[in-house]
């Protein structure tokens, strides 16, 4: 054999390494980000239902301003709860009630089946990752003295408001501790888990708006008839 030939093998032995590379690489990452996924939403699914108390943060790039609220969240399968000071949104699996305490109505609606943000499908924060995502391992972080596995997501649908979710997920108990929605408007999300806590029962009239609770309240049924 030639040096040349030589040469020409082990260049393209050569090449073929780096192929190779970055594809198990990615296949590993890909790998141990299923698993911490797979091991987050195991979880949540045993503490249902459950109700989580949760601080989000708006992020709006383009003047570089941020506004934070506090809420809470009530969730057992598709049927949530989902409070905050501006609105209170009922979910029974069926009909969605959305109730605005500033002036006290409610709109009864119908979901938008096409609607895939947190507040419209909050299930989305702990189970189903597979079935609209990519996921890609980022590596480990630390905050509040955790440590924090860091996974992004990419949507499947190019249609999504936003580019990537990351997830930030405890190493102690692979529970949730942030989400990050990176919206493609400049607008980002970030929401911090603050407690977490089982529910006895998830009763159906949880789920459902109580007019007799909110005296006068205004009732705006939007439903097709």
């Amino acid at each position: 054999m030639t040096k040349t030939n030589i040469m020409i093998l082990r260049y393209s032995a050569f090449v073929i390494l780096l192929l190779l590379f970055p594809v198990s690489t990615t296949t590993a990452q890909e790998t141990k980000a299923a698993r911490l996924l797979e091991g987050l939403s195991r979880h949540y699914r045993a503490l249902e239902p459950f109700r989580i108390t949760y601080e989000i943060t708006t992020i709006h790039l383009q003047d570089k301003s941020s506004t934070t609220a506090t809420g809470e969240l009530l969730l057992d399968g598709p049927r949530y709860v989902l409070k905050s000071d501006a609105s209170e949104i009922y979910f029974d699996g069926t009909t969605l009630w959305n109730y605005l305490p500033d002036v006290n109505e409610v709109n009864v609606l119908l979901p938008d089946t096409s609607d895939h943000s947190i507040f419209a499908d909050p299930q989305q924060l702990f189970s189903g990752y597979e079935k609209r995502y990519k996921f890609h391992y980022v590596g480990e972080n630390e905050a509040d003295g955790r440590r924090l596995w860091v996974v992004d997501l990419y949507p499947y649908d190019l249609n999504e408001p936003y580019s990537r979710v990351r997830l930030q997920i405890d190493e102690r108990d692979t529970t949730l501790y942030t989400a990050r929605y990176f919206g493609k408007d400049g607008t980002h999300y970030l929401m911090k888990i603050l407690t977490a806590e089982h529910l006895p029962e998830g009763r159906e009239e949880m789920f459902r708006f109580d007019p007799s609770v909110h005296p006068g309240v205004e009732v705006i049924d939007m439903r097709d008839n």
